[in-house]
This record gives structure tokens, C-alpha cells and sequence, in this order.
């Protein structure tokens, strides 16, 4: 009897698990977010039904590769808060202001883009000697490449539009930065000074290699979603980590 109340016990968690993951749509926006989710909920589902009593080995070898992935992930996340609040602004003497796009939605820039701008508006607004690069391309669903979108906004917030560079082929940071300095160069621009404004938890990873790319770069971070946060600082996890093997 208890054994059969048992198996009733582990078989509601399973449907609950199902349940759960079935309504990860509406817990998250994003894609990522709903794949790293999915990815979590069969890995427990596995775990459950493992008898961990008679494989010991396993269970050591389980303990063994989380506590590693556990610290890498705070190894990782120390350097990506080490940037968090980079405000570089005052002090780099940039002469071009670099902001990286963050998605739209159909035309309009989203919450994380929106939150870029308006860090980069209120930088340049009172800098009219100061090149501004918008850096982004077209991705599923957006109906303009972000850099189309990012200067139309800026141009309604009242930066001349003869001031705004675009970039609009990238589809990476790696290619942000690297397609922004083969515009820059069509500019007769070789060695800028590039202030980059993205978001605080995206910095440290956007001047590591903007400075691989040759850039004298700084940093000026935008806040992020709170309830963003979480999943973009997983996502930032996976990213920095292919960042250093590649």
C-alpha cells in the first residue's frame, strides 16, 4: 500500500511537471528562456525515475558536474558583474557613440532597446560633435533591421538625423562591432574612440570584444528589465562561455 501511494505521489509530480512546462509560454517571453526551461523540466523528469541507491557512481558524477557548473557559472557572472554599472562616459573622450540593438517587435524597438536608447539619447543630446553608430540587423519578426528602427526613435527624441550612422547587416555583437567599424572606415573614420552603450548585463561581453576587434573602447551601461534579468544573465552564461573558447 504505501508503496503503491508512492508511485500515485511520483506520478502527480510528473503530471505537474508536464503542466508546468506546457505553460511556459505564458511564464516566458522569450524563446530561450522557454527552451532552457524545457531542457530543466526532462532533466528532472529523468532524475526522478533514476534510483540513485543502487548507482552510486552516478549520483557522484551528478554532484560532481554541478557543483562545476556552479562555479564556472559564478566565475562567469563575476566578470559580467564586474560591468554592470560601467559608466565610462564622463572620463573616455570618446569621439563616436556605438549603441547595440536588442530586437523589435514588428517595427517597434523593444523594452532592452528602448532602455539603450534612451541611455545613448541622454549622452549625445548635449554632444553635437559626437558620430552615433545604431548597430543591428533584421531578425524573425521584425519588419526593419534594428538600426532602421533605432534611428527613427532617436530622430523623434530630436538627434539630426545627418548625425546617425547605420549598421545594419549584423546579427551578433561580434558583428556589430565588426560591421560598425567597416562603416566608420567608409566615413574616413580609422581609429575611433568608441563610447558603447548597451545593456548592463551585456558590457562586459561587448568590450571584450570590441577590444579584440582593435577598438579603444569604453562603456556606458543601460539598466535592464528586473524581470528580465534572470534569463538574460543565464543566457549572458552560455554566451560568455562561447565567447572565450572561440
Amino acid at each position: 500500500m504505501k508503496r503503491w501511494s508512492g508511485i500515485r505521489k511520483a506520478k502527480v509530480a510528473d503530471v505537474l511537471l508536464v503542466l508546468t512546462f506546457l505553460s511556459s509560454p505564458f511564464l516566458f517571453r522569450g524563446r530561450f528562456g522557454m527552451m532552457l526551461f524545457g531542457i530543466a523540466v526532462v532533466l528532472l523528469l529523468i532524475i526522478r525515475r533514476i534510483d540513485f541507491s543502487k548507482r552510486v557512481r552516478l549520483r557522484k558524477t551528478l554532484w560532481a558536474g554541478s557543483l562545476l557548473i556552479a562555479l564556472s557559472f559564478a566565475v562567469v557572472e563575476s566578470f559580467v558583474l564586474s560591468q554592470m554599472g560601467a559608466d565610462e562616459a564622463g572620463t573616455s573622450g570618446a569621439d563616436t557613440v556605438v549603441i547595440l540593438g536588442s530586437g523589435l517587435k514588428g517595427y517597434e524597438v523593444s523594452l532592452t532597446l528602448q532602455q539603450r536608447l534612451d541611455a545613448g539619447f541622454a549622452y549625445v543630446s548635449g554632444k553635437k560633435d559626437i558620430t552615433v553608430v545604431v548597430s543591428g540587423g533584421q531578425g524573425p519578426g521584425e519588419n526593419v533591421p534594428e538600426a532602421v528602427a533605432m534611428r527613427d526613435y532617436l530622430v523623434k527624441k530630436g538627434i539630426a538625423e545627418n548625425r546617425i550612422l547605420l549598421e545594419s547587416r549584423s546579427t551578433s555583437t561580434l558583428e556589430n562591432l565588426r560591421f560598425t567599424k567597416a562603416v566608420l572606415k567608409e566615413k574616413g573614420i580609422n581609429d575611433p574612440k568608441i563610447l558603447i552603450v548597451t545593456s548592463d548585463y551585456h558590457m562586459y561581453r561587448a568590450k571584450l570584444l570590441a577590444k579584440r576587434e582593435g577598438y579603444e573602447a569604453y562603456g556606458l551601461s543601460s539598466p535592464s528589465p528586473a524581470h528580465l534579468k534572470p534569463i538574460n544573465m543565464i543566457r549572458e552564461y552560455f554566451a560568455m562561455i562561447k565567447t572565450w573558447v572561440s
